[in-house]
């Protein structure tokens, strides 16, 4: 399964040269042209990294900058890169701040724009691969989800668990409530896997029988019609995406002002 990109702009030209080098380069590119309707684009077509436009030529940048900000606020990684207009100093500092991994000025080359998307990947793999020794234990219902050593007890007792069905529970307590669709459950573990959206149904439903096995209930792994699955301690919580019930106030950082030397 390649690896999909998502190009959020206005600009026909920007999308199609965007396009056309990277399914060269052998990516999916899905292409968006308003930056308002990002959420829902995630939601239901989950990419490995999105390229946004922001500023004035695109028509849309206030959009861009709250799309941006309520992923971080969130606490969804999803690798972002900005398309910024040139020489707007404080345009980048506030995309930087608001969770950009990496700001790029119109115009562009295309093929730079290829080489900071590959950079981008290299560094979100690798940090992704450090992640379990920084992050702190993950404990429900007696059970203890252990990053460091990528293992799951219960009351102490080791329970079995495959390379996926790890990576989907810890997938899954980075965000209660959230429904993840199976499209974003395989960018997110095995994004070069052929095929592989067809078995994130198998994987639940596995990890979901070694929880019952030894709990005796599995409740907090849910299925939600047409959209996903949700890890949710409470039955009765509503389920949430990325965007609600997030307040998004986009504000120039104090210390940055438009002309200043840099």
């Amino acid at each position: 399964m390649k690896q999909l990109i998502l190009v959020v702009d206005g600009d026909a030209s920007c999308r199609d040269a965007l396009r056309t080098t990277l399914q060269a380069s052998g990516y999916d590119v899905a292409v968006l042209y308003n930056a308002s309707k990002v959420a829902r684009r995630i939601e239901a077509e989950r990419p490995t990294l999105m390229v946004m436009a922001g500023g004035a030529s695109s028509g849309d940048g206030l959009a861009a900058l709250q799309a941006l900000q309520a992923l971080r606020t969130s606490q969804d990684d999803l690798p972002i890169i900005m398309l910024g207009e040139q020489r707007d100093e404080t345009e980048r500092i506030i995309a930087l701040e608001c969770g950009a991994d990496d700001v790029i000025s119109k115009p562009f080359n295309v093929q730079e724009v290829l080489v900071r998307i590959r950079n981008v990947l290299r560094r979100v793999q690798r940090h992704r691969l450090q992640d379990p020794v920084w992050r702190a234990p993950y404990e429900f219902n007696g059970f203890r989800l252990d990053f460091a050593w990528r293992s799951l007890t219960y009351h102490g007792k080791p329970v079995s668990l495959t390379q996926n069905e790890y990576a989907i529970l810890a997938l899954l307590v980075t965000a209660p409530g959230r429904v993840f669709t199976k499209a974003a459950i395989v960018q997110c573990i095995a994004a070069d896997a052929p095929d592989a959206q067809g078995d994130a149904g198998v994987w639940v439903h596995r990890l979901r029988s070694r929880i019952k096995r030894v709990a005796g209930v599995c409740e907090i792994i849910e299925t939600v019609r047409g959209k996903g699955y949700a890890f949710n301690l409470d039955p009765g919580r509503t389920h949430r995406t990325a965007f609600q019930n997030v307040r998004v106030d986009v504000l120039p950082p104090q210390t940055a002002t438009r002309g200043s030397a840099g």
